[in-house]
């Protein structure tokens, strides 16, 4: 009996590798096929890609449809430009007026890279201060990098993520007065979309943060709002006609470890990124924030080990990128923190 069922094994090998190399002499292989493993298999593999010697604590980052990657950095302004196949070149140098570069978001209907600049490097003086520079919100022209647009922000204002409504609106939250400020298209006065006390945060330092992430769910009829200091996250809907927006804190399983840059996924969750200043572990998550089900949101971790994750993108096929600002450092011990001496952006699968 052993005898046979050992024959029968060598037979299916036989058969399989006759699929495979053809089963006569001269017969064409069979065609190939590569098995794709669950996302829960391939999510924790990712990418770095380095970027050029020189360019220094990147923040913002967005695509184009075309797989363009454009990736500010926080410390000067400076844009880059990565086009599939080609080697990072400059999109913009950075200027007295355009000295950050802490979100970026493309508009691609109308050609415009919109970016928030607010003096936020102040955070890593040793008293912990911001700079003197008042916080703008600038537009560039996608293809040229040429400045299109500048917009002051109100006094006191700490933009610093953003969301483009499909009109062309913006959505900027302020991380300072624990709210989230709108412009109209092709306006210049801020209004406050929405501020809710408990988008407020306490503390010193970067638990004094608020209003970080800022993602437009799919369908367009909600804000997701995170907290960086507090850890908390909300979903923002539009009322009717008059009426103030509603906010809803969405529960979840634990707090947020200093979230900050958020995208939908396309098959629907909310992607967060955790910069987790205290652990160092910098992580991408997963949650479900649209479901009906009752009760806490688990947080599925997609991948830990990160170092400041910031801000990201995703593209329509599922693939995300991240920048890792390796921030922890300076701003646990300001100043005298040795400035890395490599940055680089993260590619991963996080959807479907």
């Amino acid at each position: 009996m052993r005898t046979l069922l050992l024959l029968g094994a060598l037979l299916g090998l036989l058969f399989a590798v006759a699929r495979l190399f053809g089963a006569r002499k001269g017969e064409a292989p069979g065609p190939f096929r590569i098995a794709i493993a669950p996302l829960s298999q391939a999510k924790a593999h990712r990418e770095r890609v380095p970027l050029p010697a020189g360019f220094t604590f990147p923040n913002g980052i967005a695509h184009a449809e075309d797989g363009t990657l454009f990736v500010g950095s926080i410390a000067s302004g400076r844009i880059l430009r990565q086009a599939p196949g080609r080697e990072w070149s400059a999109l913009f140098p950075g200027s007295e007026e355009i000295f950050a570069a802490t979100s970026l978001r493309l508009d691609a209907p109308r050609g415009l890279l919109w970016g928030t600049s607010p003096d936020v490097m102040g955070l890593l003086r040793p008293d912990g201060s911001l700079g003197r520079r008042a916080p703008r919100l600038f537009a560039l022209d996608a293809r040229t990098g040429a400045v299109r647009r500048v917009v002051r922000l109100p006094e006191g204002a700490m933009p610093n993520d953003i969301a483009i409504a499909p009109d062309g609106g913006l959505y900027v939250t302020d991380s300072a007065r624990a709210s989230v400020l709108y412009l109209r298209p092709g306006g210049e006065r801020w209004e406050t979309y929405v501020s809710d006390a408990r988008f407020k945060a306490e503390g010193a330092g970067m638990a004094s943060v608020g209003p970080a992430g800022i993602a437009l769910s799919p369908d367009g009829r909600a804000l997701a709002i995170n907290t960086y200091g507090p850890g908390r996250l909300f979903l923002v809907r539009a009322g009717a006609a008059g009426a103030a927006p509603a906010v809803s804190e969405v529960p979840l399983s634990r707090r947020l470890e200093n979230p900050d840059g958020m995208r939908f996924a396309p098959d629907g969750p909310l992607l967060v990124l955790e910069g987790a200043t205290s652990s160092g572990d910098g992580r991408v998550v997963r949650i479900d924030v649209l479901g009906a089900a009752p009760g806490p949101r688990a947080i599925e971790v997609l991948a830990s080990g990160l170092e400041s994750p910031v801000n990201l993108t995703v593209e329509a096929n599922g693939r995300g990128w991240i920048t890792e600002a390796r921030l922890r450092d300076r701003l646990l011990r300001g100043a005298a923190a040795k400035e890395p001496g490599a940055f680089w952006v993260t590619s991963m699968v996080v959807g479907t």
